[in-house]
């Protein structure tokens, strides 16, 4: 019985992939509560869609007259980041089996 193990760069896409997942699922989630602080209404069901948070918050700084720039930026890299790590996250898994 042959075992096989993970060399150090499957080791990097594991823990890349997990990362940028849970960075990902927390920052929707503290923009989600940071929206429903400012009186934000937000349809939950919605809420996982992506730009759904994005554009309420979008909406938000136009009504207070600020640029959201920075949050928008940073949150398109989290989700490009994520997009990355999946490929080659799913690029591992199947060269695994």
């Amino acid at each position: 019985m042959q075992v096989n193990y993970f060399n150090l760069g499957e080791i990097f896409i594991i823990i890349w992939f997990s990362i940028s997942v849970i960075i990902e699922i927390a920052s929707s989630i503290v923009l989600w509560f940071w929206l429903r602080r400012h009186g934000i209404s937000l349809v939950f069901g919605l809420t996982g869609i992506p730009g759904y948070l994005e554009g309420a918050y979008l909406k938000w700084c136009r009504k207070q007259g600020i640029s959201g720039r920075t949050v928008l930026i940073l949150r398109a890299f989290s989700i490009i980041n994520v997009i990355f790590a999946a490929v080659f996250f799913i690029m591992l898994v199947s060269s695994k089996n």
